[in-house]
């Protein structure tokens, strides 16, 4: 599964004197658009890991560094064994349910009018038009390809050229369709880019050799990445295949970025070495492409490739690759490409168990999409996408589209259990509905048949048992402010904290679930601003209520915990390897390590990071003490860059060294707070003590999870002895063995939560003061 952090390498950061918070890849968040943060999943390093920077102060190499710095190796490692050769890939997914398919007869009678059209128009005698002469032979026309070079500064403009040329000779006497225009009703044009910016996503060093392109193409306005419908790349000189791969690979993900409803993008890949040319189709589980197509002459694959692209000129929105069962949009826009296309979900009906007071579970309802606040980049992502919306009596609500690994519980389902469970302080699911599945709708997969039609069939159905993906859709409520948000006021972020450890407890005690993925970005702070859905429940009185002690329920949180793509029942931790989830620079230590399974206490680490972090950042100019000769510990620009970029080693390593084993280095992390948040410098030592104190010492050391056989002395609880599992590590074989249900060397895991939340308690009552 997918999994990882964030932003943006702090060897390419140039001075400067206000920072925006580097942006993590965790959950789904509600931001403004315009600083629209990039969610990943956890722990694997993947394209999502750095944010969508805006230019800061005009600065745009800020706004290039994504890419400039890490993207490629990312999308690199992305795409490492999701890479597939499908010996049917123009038939299965050129010519998908068509009945008006274009012909080789259809792409002769094409090339024909090409080369017609050009006599006509020519001042000299010649068969050649747009690179393609047509030869007889024995009463047989052979149709040759001329491209003038195969160089990247005249490839691109001939491929276009021949390309434009092949959609303006197809007509419906050609292809069968009765139309006069293409189903698209739009104006599509290949156009050459690689000189040219792309406006869209702040990447304006991302230029694609040559695109398809829809609207009007006017040469004095830049393209923009929401009208690109499919990608190309010449391979440069000097390049391999691999790079050339790579760079198609980083332009489909900003198309995906671009266009919130697309699920797949297709590419075409040519060679500087000859008449070569690859269809690629990048979706959420990966890449397929097809055997690499000589077009040198029509009796060998000139005619296959002039009908995929007639056929690619006559898509509709759903074979273009959009979403389109669950929405509607606007009358004036071709296709669902972004925010500006009017996009409402279609009618959805509310969970009936919810008992909503200002909604009739009897009736379906039609929400019309207000604004895109979250999107996740990466190809072989969840590639999440988040919406505000209201409902026709005025509440608010979230819409989340994300693509759940078919491996793991649906994040809906967990949102039903929770609620059954009653829940508190956790995000409420309203509708939830699944759509797409990658292997049998996209790729027409599923049966031995299909499946053997790979290259390397084996290898393919492994990695889609692994990596299949479903689209779902959530309705959720209520609305908020993450963590993240810089605008939020010392007390916000207290009361935020507060409500996402009492949520957190209150699923994992009382829902039976873990939730995995503690972060900013998951911890939201409820919207006072605007009507939020209130929920009918019988009230429980609270000497009845066993779980009364996590949080009175008549007491209101100030903000949820959301996100529930990574939990799990936690009666069912599975089996086998380790899964290690979370959101980079929050993941506990030994899960991070590998050495762990997830649990409680390990959630509970993941608040103090969170509680770091957000005291850290955004960074304000002045606000943090040089420390000399500590600055590199917790460079006073970016603290804590190193949980962010460093690799598991190193990251486990700093922070056990220089937060939990050393107190000075711990003391001059909390330096680094920023001015208002003095007060949570007592939470951090206090929740540092929680996790990692020793019985009867003032020191704190991480201890690992044992059995009762492993405790010291060898003695369990019992007093019957027992052998102690070995560790590499010297400190780890003279630590404490952890039981799985405990915070600490003798603390339990409510106890541990109850330490804390006092701690929270605390410091919400003092900045209320």
């Amino acid at each position: 599964m997918d999994k990882l952090p964030t932003p943006t390498s702090p060897t390419a950061r140039s001075p400067l004197p206000h920072l925006p918070d580097p942006q993590l890849q965790s959950a789904p968040t509600l931001l403004q658009i315009s600083t629209v943060p990039v969610n990943s999943t956890p722990h694997k390093r993947k394209a999502a890991l750095t944010g969508l920077h805006q230019p800061i102060k005009g600065n745009v190499s800020a706004g290039k560094r994504r890419r400039a710095n890490a993207v490629t190796t990312l999308i690199e490692q992305e795409l490492a064994g999701a890479q597939h050769t499908c010996l049917d890939f123009v038939e299965r997914f050129l010519f998908p349910e068509s009945p008006n398919a274009a012909t080789t007869g259809c792409a002769e009678e094409i090339l024909s009018a090409i080369i017609a059209t050009f006599k006509q128009a020519a001042t000299e005698a010649t068969t050649i038009a747009h690179g393609i002469r047509c030869r007889k032979f024995d009463q047989k026309h052979v149709y040759v390809c001329y491209p003038p070079a195969y160089t990247n500064k005249d490839y691109p403009e001939w491929f276009c050229r021949f390309a434009n040329a092949i959609q303006q000779h197809t007509s419906p006497s050609l292809t069968g369709s009765s139309s006069t225009c293409p189903p698209t009703k739009a104006k599509l044009e290949w156009c050459v880019v690689k000189g040219k910016p792309l406006r869209g996503t702040h990447n304006n060093d991302i230029r694609p050799d040559f695109v398809l392109t829809c609207g009007e193409v006017d040469g004095e306005v830049p393209l923009e990445w929401r009208s690109v419908l499919v990608v190309g790349e010449h391979q440069s000189t000097g390049s391999n295949a691999s790079e050339a791969f790579t760079q198609l690979a980083s332009y489909a993900e900003q198309v995906f970025i671009a266009q919130p409803f697309r699920i797949f993008v297709f590419g075409v890949l040519t060679s500087n070495a000859g008449p070569h040319l690859t269809f690629w189709r990048f979706d959420r589980s990966g890449a397929i492409g097809s055997e690499t197509l000589n077009y040198s002459r029509s009796d060998s694959d000139l005619l296959t490739v002039v009908t995929a692209l007639v056929s690619i000129s006559q898509m509709d929105a759903r074979h273009m690759g959009f979403h389109v069962d669950s929405i509607s949009w606007g009358d004036e826009h071709t296709y669902p490409l972004d925010q500006k296309s009017d996009i409402s979900i279609k009618m959805f009906k509310p969970i009936l168990g919810n008992s909503l007071v200002t909604v009739d579970p009897s009736l379906k309802l039609a929400v019309l999409l207000k604004e895109l606040v979250f999107l996740a980049p990466g190809i072989v992502t969840r590639g999440t996408r988040i919406w505000t919306g209201a409902l026709s009596s005025g509440e608010a609500i979230v819409i989340k589209y994300s693509w759940s690994n078919t491996k793991r519980a649906l994040e809906g389902d967990l949102y039903q259990l929770a609620s059954e469970k009653r829940v508190i302080g956790v995000a409420t699911i309203l509708c939830c509905t699944t759509y797409e599945n990658v292997l049998t709708h996209l790729h027409a997969g599923g049966s031995p048949a299909a499946d053997s039609n790979f290259r390397q069939p084996q290898a393919y159905k492994i990695h889609m048992q692994r990596q299949n993906r479903v689209l779902s859709r959530l309705v959720l409520s209520p609305t908020g402010r993450p963590l993240l948000d810089s605008s939020l006021s010392p007390l916000q972020v207290a009361e935020g904290l507060l409500a996402g450890l009492i949520g957190h407890a209150s699923l994992f005690f009382q829902g039976g679930i873990l939730h995995r993925d503690i972060s900013p970005n998951n911890i939201i702070v409820i919207d006072d601003s605007l009507p939020q859905l209130t929920l009918v429940s019988s009230p429980v009185p609270t000497t009845s209520d066993p779980f009364a002690w996590i949080w009175p329920r008549d007491t209101p949180l100030r903000g949820c915990l959301i996100d529930l793509d990574y939990a799990i029942e936690a009666s069912a931790q599975p089996s086998g390897a380790i899964d290690r989830t979370g959101t980079y620079p929050f993941i506990a230590v030994q899960v991070l390590r590998g050495r762990e399974r997830h649990r409680y206490r390990h959630d509970l680490e993941s608040f103090l990071y969170v509680l770091i972090w957000v005291c850290c950042y955004p960074v304000v100019a002045g606000s943090a003490n040089i420390i000399s000769p500590f600055d590199s510990i917790w460079p006073a620009s970016d603290p804590l860059s190193k949980w962010r970029d460093g690799d598991e080693f190193s990251v486990t390593s700093h922070k056990v060294a220089c937060m939990i084993d050393d107190p000075m280095y711990f003391g001059l992390l909390l330096e680094r707070f920023r001015p208002g948040f003095e007060h949570f410098k007592r939470v951090a030592k206090e929740m540092r003590k929680t996790l990692w104190s020793q019985p009867g010492l003032r020191s704190c050391k991480l201890s690992v999870e044992g059995k009762p056989s492993e405790r010291v002395g060898g003695q369990d609880q019992e007093g019957t002895e027992g052998g102690g599992k070995e560790y590499e590590e010297e400190d780890e074989e003279e630590s404490l063995r952890l039981l799985p249900e405990e915070v600490r060397f003798g603390v339990s895991n409510k106890d541990g939560f109850q330490e804390v939340k006092k701690s929270l308690q605390w410091l919400v009552a003092i900045l209320q003061d």
